[in-house]
């Protein structure tokens, strides 16, 4: 059974990236399917016409005062309240709230109301926050994939996050918080990961994985007729210029290799960029029209993270695109890139590693070629199109309701013979019936 609506939940409703992108992508998407859908944001209005929208008109945590985002960011009272109303207007036993994004404004308050309809809760995991204080699985004063299980004594004790230590103490009590409020240890939550090697993270941190499920995230090419890498010479890096992505080590990896570097992306680490590494081309911040106008010239693109990138959006579409891509063998895709012949891995954080890299794609065009045709020709295989992610959570939400719908009929009938409860059995754990992690 089709939902009657979707609830999409999520910190922004303006297209900003990442989670906000996805869940508008699935906002119009699921309207276009004839499925009424209510968007409830922490943010202002987008601008957009959206007649049925929710904006709480917050602001984003690094945007306010310190007193104001540590209260805010651990418990939004508001954001409780205003989704306590809309649950009472609006709620049906076919309707379903999806989780996008809730650790930059909206906070673990929404998980409040949210609880006793966790049946109909679908929580999508773009990132770790479900399961990792810090949200990356990543130390990042060390810059390095963090091997602790988190909120284990080990990772209580240790200074892991970029502000300090009173800020892995916030985070620690907020994720805290998050699990008494909708706990994921204890009791199975609906969770939607984008690749299925998060689900080893996920057990780390102890949270069951019995309905968790893999919908990749949906990738287009920033082009698709033919592009000639092994003809051209410049390599990119593209993403946010902060220490855990890794932009310096691009650079340096660059000069070592004797290659020039553009880096497209905007963020703190632009000073930082333009004093040590001048022969590096800054583009700033671009859309994704100027990046596919940028990426005509590039001869591969650069992923030089040092945190357990998820999924890695600008390496698939660069792929698919005919471009060959470098990125960490602890970047979730990176086996399969490689696997594929579509590009090369290093170990992150190892700049001589990703400096022969970057001069083994400089100095063989052959290879570069071969490259180019096994990216256009696989990339497709690791990801989604728009319509079949849609399709694919289309088939999560039918599955969900229809055993919303039979527990709730069970329990109907349990009243009256004294088998409540019974329903939870009659219906498949994973909503897909496959096992956790199947991709698609």
């Amino acid at each position: 059974m089709r939902p009657e609506r979707v609830v999409i939940i999520n910190d922004r409703s303006a297209d900003v990236g990442g989670a906000s992108n996805l869940s508008r992508l699935s906002a119009r998407m699921l309207r276009e399917a004839g499925v009424p859908v209510t968007f409830f944001s922490g943010d202002c209005s987008s601008g957009t016409a959206d007649a049925d929208a929710l904006n709480l008109n917050g602001v984003p945590l690094l945007e306010q005062g310190r007193l104001s985002a540590a209260t805010q960011g651990l418990y939004n009272r508001q954001a409780c309240a205003a989704l306590e109303a809309l649950i009472a207007r609006i709620d049906t036993p076919a309707t379903l709230y999806h989780v996008h994004g809730w650790s930059k404004i909206l906070s673990p308050s929404i998980f409040r109301p949210l609880a006793r309809l966790r049946d109909r809760v679908v929580l999508h995991a773009h990132d770790y926050f479900l399961a990792c204080p810090n949200g990356g699985f990543v130390n990042y004063p060390r810059a390095s994939v963090c091997a602790l299980a988190p909120m284990s004594a080990r990772c209580l004790m240790t200074q892991c996050d970029k502000r300090g230590f009173h800020q892995k103490a916030w985070r620690t009590a907020r994720h805290a918080l998050l699990h008494r409020l909708f706990d994921m240890r204890a009791t199975p939550a609906n969770i939607v990961l984008v690749h299925d090697r998060m689900i080893d993270y996920f057990r780390r941190a102890g949270i069951d994985p019995q309905r968790m499920v893999t919908i990749r995230n949906p990738v287009t090419p920033f082009f698709t007729d033919a592009a000639a890498p092994w003809m051209m010479r410049d390599f990119f890096f593209i993403g946010r210029l902060e220490p855990e992505k890794g932009f310096e080590d691009a650079a340096a990896a660059a000069r070592l290799a004797g290659v020039g570097l553009h880096v497209i992306g905007a963020g703190a680490g632009r000073s930082r960029l333009a004093g040590a590494y001048p022969e590096v081309v800054l583009h700033g911040w671009r859309d994704r029209a100027e990046i596919a106008v940028l990426l005509r010239s590039a001869r591969c693109v650069v992923i030089s993270s040092r945190v357990p990138e998820p999924f890695g959006l600008a390496a698939l579409e660069a792929a698919g695109s005919g471009i060959p891509v470098i990125l960490p063998s602890e970047a979730l895709l990176s086996s399969e890139i490689e696997a594929s012949g579509s590009g090369m891995s290093f170990p992150a954080g190892d700049v001589g590693g990703l400096a022969g890299a970057m001069r083994a794609v400089a100095g063989d065009d052959a290879e570069v070629q071969r490259m180019s045709r096994n990216a256009r020709r696989t990339a497709a295989d690791l990801a989604h199109t728009p319509q079949s992610w849609a399709a694919a959570l289309m088939t999560l939400y039918c599955a969900l309701v229809d055993r919303a719908m039979a527990a709730e009929s069970q329990r109907g009938c349990g009243a009256a013979r004294g088998t409540r409860g019974a329903a939870a059995r009659t219906v498949p754990a994973n909503p897909f019936g496959q096992p956790a992690g199947k991709t698609h």
